[in-house]
């Protein structure tokens, strides 16, 4: 068992030369580190950036609320029933008014 040893000794010390022996920037020189991206790992990232600006987006339109509120307040907020009829019923047979 201690000549295998032996021999295995020999052979790990020329390892360490050899390496020893080789400059370091030789070592590193024509080796770049290269990462690729696929296709869907772009989409992903694309619909996670959409997804994150639609959260950041307020759920209720202040602009278009507020006006509306503040006639309800004030009692002067009048309800066209022709339109509200007529949208529901163009949705309902698919036709444009």
């Amino acid at each position: 068992m201690n000549k295998i040893n032996g021999v295995s000794g020999v052979y790990k010390n020329q390892k360490v030369e050899s390496k020893k022996n080789i400059p370091e920037s030789a070592r590193t020189r024509g080796k770049k580190d290269e990462v690729q991206i696929s296709k869907e790992a772009m989409d992903f990232q694309l619909v996670m950036k959409a997804a994150k600006a639609a959260r950041e987006i307020p759920d209720i339109r202040e602009e278009v609320i507020a006006p509306i509120k503040e006639k309800l307040d004030n009692g002067t907020y009048e309800v066209d029933s022709k339109a509200i009829a007529d949208k529901l019923l163009a949705r309902r047979f698919n036709i444009k008014i």
